[in-house]
């Protein structure tokens, strides 16, 4: 199971490195052109407080609205005993910042770890970049809660598709 989380990351990795650009999709809305963002995947890498263990992982921003982003993603935990994963389906929203750095958001968690699984939920905030490169970081602490609750941080980068 270690080798296929692997394997599986090093996959999404390459794809998302084959990714082109971004280019900015405008909308008129009410006479005015409206930025709306496009789909992104990328790589993602973490540490989770509970488990005292880094894991790595993958996920897809998909736009709902102009602000708000539908966000499944997948974490492993290599290495760790039992091939522990966790599963993620997540709402991101961007408030009318200056910018649009900031986002908060949460979701359903399914975490499975030897035969055991649990679902909870999760509430997170981050800063992600905005600028128009081909990809963009982003940086997030999240609270899980489940059986227990654990504190992770975490960071990657987004391919527009």
């Amino acid at each position: 199971m270690k080798a296929l989380a692997v394997r599986s990351a090093v996959i999404l990795l390459g794809l998302t490195l084959l990714a082109p650009p971004a280019r900015a999709q405008r909308r008129v809305r009410r006479g005015r052109a409206v930025r709306v963002e496009r789909p992104s995947a990328g790589p993602r890498i973490g540490y989770d407080f509970e488990l005292d263990h880094v894991f790595v992982g993958g996920q897809a921003n998909l736009p709902v609205g102009r602000r708000w982003q539908l966000v499944p993603s997948a974490e492993f935990y290599p290495g760790e005993t039992g091939s522990p994963y966790r599963l993620n389906a997540d709402l991101k929203y961007h408030p009318p910042t200056a910018y649009g750095f900031f986002y908060f958001g949460g979701g359903f968690a399914f975490l499975h770890s030897t035969g055991n699984s649990r679902a909870g939920a999760n509430a997170f905030a981050g800063w992600e970049g905005r600028r128009a490169r081909p990809f963009k970081p982003f940086a997030e602490a999240k609270l899980v809660f489940a059986s227990t609750t654990s504190f992770n941080i975490e960071g990657g980068l987004n391919f527009s598709l």
